[in-house]
């Protein structure tokens, strides 16, 4: 008996619904030809959803392509013909305060949009960035050091920071101990600290605030803040100590 023409009809429809299927989306590790995709995860390995992604065209000024990673910390951004470099930022909100911070790329090079490239990122509160494309420096935060007028040993102060929260990826943060770099204490993740300074070749105290702000007390709990209006991924405090007492 010969099949009816709907019977006809419905093989037809099927055959084209399974020609049309949508192809699953680039699993990590897998380049496609004309596209940049990867995934985004913590720094406990957790996906980060949301996380903003740009991959910027080398070749012009301001010229790039956006996206956002999906709930899963995927995300799969066309690129096209060109030659491109990626970065990728997520928001958090921590103890009240926005913040916006930069993330690490995995194999941070440059690439050609027609071979396509996966670009994993993850996000760190400290160590070197990759220095390409003017990323430099550190992920975590800076200190600097002010002193009294006249006072000209800062090599010599000691600041402790004691962690008062879970650091802002909510881990927990240790101890530091360190004295500056001339003025400066670099690479401190971000988190609220309580600290407190002694002038070391004396062991003597040194009262704190947060420079110029307030009196001076035997202690201080702070956070980091933009290290320049209107900056993103860079923060730092400025601490000011009194005379050793």
């Amino acid at each position: 008996m010969k099949p009816s023409l709907l019977a006809l009809l419905t093989v037809a429809a099927l055959s084209l619904s399974s020609c049309s299927k949508t192809k699953d989306p680039v699993e990590p590790g897998d380049a496609q030809a004309g596209f940049v995709s990867g995934k985004v995860v913590d720094s406990q390995g957790k996906p980060i959803a949301k996380a903003d992604i740009v991959a910027d065209d080398t070749r012009y000024y301001n010229s790039n392509v956006l996206g956002q990673t999906d709930a899963k910390g995927n995300y799969k951004l066309e690129v096209g013909n060109g030659s491109f470099y990626v970065r990728g930022t997520v928001k958090m909100k921590y103890e009240g305060q926005n913040y916006v911070l930069d993330l690490f790329v995995e194999d941070d090079g440059a690439f050609a949009g027609s071979d396509g490239a996966v670009k994993n990122m993850t996000l760190k509160l400290t160590g070197e960035r990759t220095g390409n494309f003017g990323d430099d420096g550190v992920y975590g935060g800076k200190i600097e050091v002010f002193t009294p007028i006249g006072f000209y040993d800062t090599e010599n102060v000691e600041l402790t920071l004691e962690p008062v929260a879970p650091l802002i990826d909510g881990t927990t943060g240790k101890k530091i101990v360190q004295k500056p770099d001339y003025l400066y204490i670099d690479d401190v993740p971000l988190g609220k600290y309580k600290i407190t300074a002694r002038y070391v070749p004396e062991n003597k105290p040194m009262k704190v605030r947060v420079r110029n702000v307030g009196s001076f007390q035997n202690s201080l709990t702070t956070l980091f803040v933009p290290a320049y209006a209107g900056a993103t991924g860079r923060y730092k405090m400025d601490i000011e100590v009194s005379e050793p007492e």
